[in-house]
């Protein structure tokens, strides 16, 4: 058994659990909140992200001949938490439109928490990069 095959599986269910978590974001979040833009990152960061579980499945099946991919995914990754910081700097008074606090900090608590696993995540694919590439021609001293 390849040593590396449970940590695409660990890619898998985390991208998995994340796009969960971000179809719970945008359920908590109450009505009047999105006339305020509130509502509008979370559907932006949803529709690029449900690709993250698909490149995760196949690395995990087949890690020998989808590895290539994993740069993207990397790629992805890096623009989602970049993006994710900038619109926390530039925007930060769109979250005085969800009126409870507890929602907030749970919203909050959650996307720093995505944030933090999207780091791990990005390591796990390069390790994984790292592993199955193979080595080109000027590598290998051909």
């Amino acid at each position: 058994m390849d040593a590396y095959r449970p940590l695409g599986a660990a890619l898998f269910f985390y991208e998995c659990l994340r796009l969960l978590l971000l179809f719970a974001f945008i359920l908590m979040i109450p009505p009047g909140a999105s006339l305020n833009g509130f509502f509008f990152p979370y559907t932006v960061f949803m529709s690029p992200n449900a690709l993250f579980p698909l490149i995760a499945l196949f690395v995990w099946l087949r890690p020998e001949k989808y590895c290539n991919y994993l740069s993207l995914y990397m790629a992805g990754k890096i623009i989602s938490v970049v993006l994710f910081f900038i619109w926390v700097i530039i925007n930060p008074r769109q979250a005085s439109g969800i009126g409870n606090n507890f929602i907030l900090i749970v919203l909050i608590g959650g996307s720093v928490l995505i944030i933090m696993m999207d780091h791990l995540s990005i390591l796990g694919a390069w390790k994984l990069t790292k592993n199955y590439r193979k080595p080109t021609e000027t590598e290998n001293g051909g």
